[in-house]
């Protein structure tokens, strides 16, 4: 008998009919289907279903259910491919006129001097009057039918709120719907600015970049005023989490800050009595994920994630997406532009400044470059078997290579099937960058 725990996505189950069971042709497990506990999962429809799955099947044998829902598909079939096609046809789907979302740098200024940033070696600077205002052109001159998409990045974003306020007057002078959401270290949030992002900014998300327990923050985060931001910005979690404002607490460890994960939860834990608003999200480092010690430190972090799980923090399963099938994978692929200080524009905002696309003045003026830096036809060579495909990054310019993906993600989907048999899996999509 065979009961359905999560159903398949809802674009994927219009786009793909049923597969028909055909007589005298040999069905073999998909590539894409996971099994635990009674439970198989299909990563590429998103469908989980308890049942048993056989090794071989044939038509008529008692197995064409599992035949039609692609958990059993045919021997013979490149699943490499087939799904490249459904893949190319989600995003046609899903592609619209304009530009998606806009990503804006109103300054690269900062006061931290966090050991592991990749913005140290760029200059301090700010929009100019004549720049903001200029963005602003471009934001009404590009934005797609859908309200304007804004996510506030830096530097540190609300070292200018001015600029914030003049780009959110403009829109709302102009009549265009929009929201936004922000990536800041936290430790200038005030009352007033919290009134401000639930009010003119019009912002639902937050991600806050902290470093784990008081001292590894401190020697990390390297504040220019040395004050006490470790129990401010914790603070400011919990103020900005009651004004309904969706915070994500970004932890970026590596293999020095370990230890101290489990006292940083237990301040937060007292910090932060409503949690609802609240997620967490770790991310090793990137010298971290692409070195040889990445396994160990994601194995150590599976049994911390599980502490911030019992203590009721929602912990954002990153590597393993949303629950939904990913036409777009991040933003340099999602019709995002990323607009800087200067007003040049990027694909990304780790992308070095010989990437440059354009700027707001003229608008993408390298759309080649743009388009070889996301080519979805080209998956990389040790990734065209792997169970995992439709949930990671289907280009292979993207610079960032885990060195054990597969087996780190084997560890994370233990969580993801034992939420589903309890039926709280939920949308996890708190990465903004």
């Amino acid at each position: 008998m065979i009961k359905e725990i999560k159903p398949m996505d809802p674009l994927i189950r219009k786009l793909l009919p049923p597969q028909s069971p055909r007589p005298g042709t040999v069905y073999r497990p998909s590539q894409f289907v996971l099994k635990a506990d009674g439970l198989i999962w299909n990563t590429l429809t998103q469908q989980c279903l308890e049942a048993d799955l056989p090794e071989s099947a044939q038509a008529g044998k008692g197995f064409d259910d599992l035949i039609r829902s692609c958990f059993l598909v045919p021997l013979e079939r490149d699943e490499c491919r087939f799904y490249q096609g459904l893949f190319a046809l989600v995003r046609a789907c899903q592609k619209k006129k304009g530009v998606r979302s806009y990503t804006i740098l109103p300054t690269l200024a900062c006061n931290a001097r966090c050991v592991y940033c990749y913005e140290q070696d760029m200059p301090q600077t700010s929009m100019s009057p004549e720049t903001v205002q200029q963005t602003l052109r471009y934001l009404l001159a590009t934005h797609g039918p859908e309200p304007v998409r804004i996510d506030w990045f830096g530097g540190e974003p609300l070292l200018r709120p001015d600029i914030l306020d003049q780009i959110c007057e403009g829109l709302t002078k102009a009549g265009v719907p929009y929201q936004s959401s922000m990536i800041s270290n936290g430790s200038l949030v005030t009352p007033g600015l919290i009134g401000k992002m639930t009010g003119l900014w019009r912002l639902n998300r937050i991600q806050i970049s902290m470093d784990g327990a008081e001292a590894d923050y401190v020697k990390r985060k390297r504040y220019l005023l040395a004050q006490d931001n470790y129990h401010r910005v914790l603070s400011a979690v919990s103020q900005m989490g009651r004004a309904g404002i969706r915070v994500t607490v970004r932890i970026n460890v590596d293999q020095e800050n370990l230890d101290g994960l489990n006292d940083f939860l237990r301040d937060l834990d007292s910090t932060v009595p409503e949690k609802q608003f609240v997620s967490v999200y770790f991310c090793p480092l990137n010298e971290v994920r692409m070195g040889s010690g990445d396994l160990a430190v994601w194995t150590r972090l599976h049994d911390i994630q599980a502490d911030f799980r019992t203590a009721g923090f929602n912990v954002s399963a990153s590597l393993l997406g949303d629950g939904r099938f990913r036409a777009f994978h991040c933003i340099a692929d999602s019709g995002n532009v990323v607009i800087c200080p200067d007003g040049s524009l990027y694909a990304c905002e780790h992308c070095p400044r010989e990437a440059r696309i354009g700027d707001i003045w003229n608008g993408v003026t390298d759309t080649a470059a743009r388009d070889a830096f996301c080519r979805t036809d080209q998956v990389r060579d040790n990734c065209h078997a792997c169970p995992y495909l439709p949930l990671c990054t289907p280009f292979a310019a993207c610079p960032v290579k885990d060195t054990h993906c597969r087996e780190i993600r084997d560890l994370q989907v233990q969580g993801v099937f034992q939420e589903m048999r309890l039926g709280k899996l939920q949308d996890q999509n708190t990465q903004l960058c």
